[in-house]
């Protein structure tokens, strides 16, 4: 897979590509859809620093994809930090639905894969509702065993864009490993999103999302996640602690 052809910063040895705004992103990834050229995004935040850097697979994929966005205060702090340099936060659910939009406005066919059966189910029907004039190309939950059947729905929709709503990392890994096998031209892990459109999750309030604090809403709605949230510590550290070995740190290309 090829690399990025953007600039990026290296947080903690993953590379996070620069952009001044959400748009910018925006913009970059229709570049590369009207032009038909592959790509696979994926969203940077700190538990999935902190698992790469014990998961060399992880590590592998995060590098190899094409696009890197800024997921999440933790990420854009860590650049401030580390490089006093703003990276715009661009989150994975925010950039779904913006997607979806552009889709809309320019005739893009989507696929959404993932989830549960009744969750992409309803997903489906909101996303209609929502964006009635969206091109929903096809669609597939997430509890399949068969990838090759799969590959081959996808391809025969003739999606331009596909979503794949697994989870990080098993969304990345099925990315990387089905991509060269695929006919869309963006393929994007989107974790939960498809279980927020369709009302199974309950997404952090504006004001959560705004102050950068989401992390926090969830861990209240649901404290199980608490051994995930863990991994918001163990990122602070190491941050911490690059910042006392390098007082300037070149930025990765």
């Amino acid at each position: 897979m090829a690399e990025s052809v953007h600039n990026s910063l290296s947080i903690l040895g993953i590379p996070v590509n620069i952009f001044d705004s959400f748009d910018d992103v925006v913009q970059w990834i229709a570049d590369r859809i009207t032009s038909r050229q592959p790509t696979f995004c994926v969203a940077i935040n700190p538990e999935k620093v902190c698992r790469a850097e014990h998961d060399p697979r992880l590590s592998q994929v995060l590098h190899a994809a094409h696009l890197r966005i800024c997921d999440g205060v933790g990420i854009s702090l860590a650049s401030r930090l580390l490089y006093r340099k703003r990276l715009a936060r661009c989150t994975g659910v925010d950039l779904f639905l913006k997607l979806l939009h552009l889709s809309e406005q320019r005739r893009w066919k989507v696929f959404l894969l993932g989830a549960s059966p009744e969750s992409n189910e309803a997903a489906c029907r909101v996303l209609e509702q929502n964006f009635p004039d969206l091109r929903i190309a096809g669609s597939q939950h997430g509890y399949f065993e068969g990838a090759a059947e799969v590959v081959q729905k996808i391809n025969d929709s003739g999606a331009d864009l596909l979503f794949v709503a697994m989870g990080s990392p098993r969304q990345e890994f099925w990315i990387s490993e089905h991509m060269p096998r695929l006919n869309t031209c963006f393929c994007m892990g989107v974790g939960g999103s498809l279980d927020v459109v369709s009302g199974a999750t309950q997404r952090a309030p504006y004001l959560w999302r705004r102050t950068g604090t989401e992390w926090l809403f969830r861990l209240l709605v649901q404290p199980s996640r608490i051994r995930r949230q863990s991994a918001l510590l163990v990122f602070t550290f190491d941050v911490l602690k690059a910042m006392a070995r390098h007082s300037s740190v070149p930025v990765a290309r």
